[in-house]
């Protein structure tokens, strides 16, 4: 009965405190497009930055977007991430659809560039993972992330996942 914005809300509330008290250095960002050259990253919580109560305004700040270019948005965001130094460098995709955007008339070019992005990051030592909240994922998801990614059939279980996951990818 709650909203996917609401559910995802919560579990970056969650994760933001879980990431908190383990010491490690996080970024979150969230993204939508408007065609390719209007990609749009929304700064909620810097490396640099604590978690703290205007980090978690942001998160609460976050609303449903229009798009979603994914191989464009990881680009943007793997510039931050490539620049932390650090022994492991992990990018969690948190998605509830398929790449798409108003400019893109084949779905098929936006899962391949979601692709190419994956690869370009893995060769800079950044792995990528993504929770899908998309029933359908199994049609594309793989095509992207190979076997990093699973579908979370049950939303209102992202809150709980979303820490055992990091945990599980880090430890």
């Amino acid at each position: 009965s709650q909203r996917v914005v609401d559910v995802v809300r919560e579990a970056l509330y969650v994760f933001g405190e879980a990431l908190s008290a383990t010491g490690d250095a996080f970024e979150m960002v969230g993204f939508s497009s408007v065609r390719r050259h209007n990609v749009r990253l929304q700064h909620l919580k810097a490396f640099d930055e604590t978690w703290d109560s205007a980090a978690r305004d942001r998160v609460g700040a976050i609303k449903p977007g229009y798009y979603t270019r994914m191989g464009a948005a990881m680009r943007h965001a793997a510039h931050y991430l490539g620049a932390r130094p650090a022994d492991k460098k992990l990018m969690l995709i948190l998605t509830d659809g398929m790449p798409s955007d108003v400019d893109a008339h084949d779905e098929r070019l936006l899962i391949e560039d979601a692709r190419q992005a994956v690869k370009e990051l893995d060769q800079k030592g950044i792995f990528t993972y993504c929770i899908s909240l998309d029933p359908k994922a199994d049609e594309y998801v793989s095509d992207i992330f190979g076997s990093s990614w699973q579908v979370l059939d049950r939303i209102e279980r992202l809150p709980e996942q979303l820490p055992l996951l990091y945990l599980s990818l880090t430890r």
